[in-house]
């Protein structure tokens, strides 16, 4: 009888071969684990993962000494286990960071699966305690698993566009001008456009914003909703964008589910880290100036700009009175993303202004490589 507490008559040749299946599966799940954690590590350089990997590995191993494993080890036969001579070409090459992931991830999840099975022969408490662990890290592989495809074209995504109908002016009626400033915004190229409406009936914001699916359907713009995970999904956009008086992110996933992008708008450290914490797919870091759009009652300003720049790793965009003569104070200290307003709506030519805005990226960044180079 183990410290675990044998249940079962087991015979000792029983015995023997239960513990070279734990031990042989303990190692492939620890093995896989370090795999992930160095992934979600060194790659995605997501603190949060990484410490939700380290807890799994942490409760692992007190379940290992539940198991009282140093009889598994006493039991290894490496050089006797004809598994060892057996290997799929598969095993031997990986296509991708993703198929390496995918592949790690079925190693865990395998390895616990097994571990809780043969541990209910001698032992009480620990299957449910694997269990427990398989679970947290089911969903984990979910998270890493998840088509990334929107959240890729965000890793390289510079301009991101708010717009209203109120805000856009012209000639026209208010639809007009708004289809007009909204069609020539995708067509410059802006990487994300927001329907951001706070004074229109819900029939006209869901027509609005069936509108704006129609024009950035066929296009590389994302299509963001603010505030509304409801009409987000009627109109099948892209993301949801919320406030820090809005639902919290757990919530709005309930309602749309694990592909849309969910952004956040954040005007300290402690709301940023909060957001990632919770899942958030990418930031707004703000207000860094006045603003035409939005009253506060206090700027966020460039120091928490750089705060932001040092401490988070998900896209994030600096928002607030940003425009074609203030970007490049932003694109100084390294920032690659705006979310901009009245600066396009107000624009008499609104792809001239994008390249503008574009090209202050660019431009900061061949000064600072030349910079880096002397």
């Amino acid at each position: 009888m183990n410290k675990a507490g044998n249940i079962n008559r087991l015979s000792l040749a029983e015995e023997q071969s239960i513990f070279r299946i734990l031990d042989a599966s303990a190692n492939r799940c620890r093995e896989g684990l370090r795999v992930i954690e160095e992934f979600v590590r060194f790659h995605q350089e997501d603190e949060q993962n990484v410490r939700n990997i380290k807890t799994i590995r942490h409760q692992f191993s007190q379940v290992c000494l539940e198991l009282d494993l140093e009889q598994a080890i006493q039991a290894r036969d490496t050089p006797g286990d004809v598994g060892t001579k057996i290997t799929l070409p598969t095993e031997m090459s990986r296509l991708s960071l993703q198929d390496l992931v995918r592949a790690n991830c079925s190693r865990v999840g395998e390895a616990l699966r097994t571990l809780e099975e043969y541990s209910k022969l001698i032992a009480v408490e620990v299957p449910a305690q694997i269990e427990k662990i398989r679970y947290q890290f089911y969903s984990i592989e979910k998270q890493l698993l998840t088509d990334n495809s929107l959240q890729s074209r965000l890793e390289t995504s510079q301009i991101y566009f708010l717009i209203s109908g109120e805000s856009c002016t012209g000639e026209g009626s208010v639809e007009e001008n708004f289809e007009a400033v909204a069609r020539e915004a995708i067509a410059a190229g802006v990487d994300l456009i927001q329907l951001r409406e706070k004074n229109i009936s819900d029939r006209q914001l869901l027509k609005r914003a069936r509108l704006l699916r129609e024009w950035t359907r066929e296009t590389q713009t994302l299509l963001i909703i603010n505030d509304r995970p409801d009409i987000a999904l009627l109109c099948e956009a892209d993301g949801i964008h919320v406030g820090q008086d809005e639902l919290p992110v757990e919530e709005v996933r309930k309602i749309v589910g694990q592909k849309m992008l969910i952004g956040v708008s954040t005007h300290n450290l402690a709301q940023a880290k909060e957001a990632v914490a919770d899942g958030a797919n990418y930031l707004g870091v703000g207000p860094v100036f006045s603003s035409q759009t939005k009253e506060f009652k206090q700027l966020a300003g460039i120091e928490l700009v750089k705060q932001i720049a040092t401490e988070i790793r998900i896209p994030w965009f600096a928002i607030g009175g940003i425009n074609c003569s203030n970007v490049s104070k932003l694109a100084a200290i390294s920032v690659k993303r705006v979310a901009v307003s009245q600066v396009l709506c107000k624009a008499g030519n609104i792809a001239t202004t994008v390249t503008n805005l574009k090209n202050s990226f660019e431009l900061e960044g061949t000064l600072s490589e030349q910079t880096s180079s002397k």
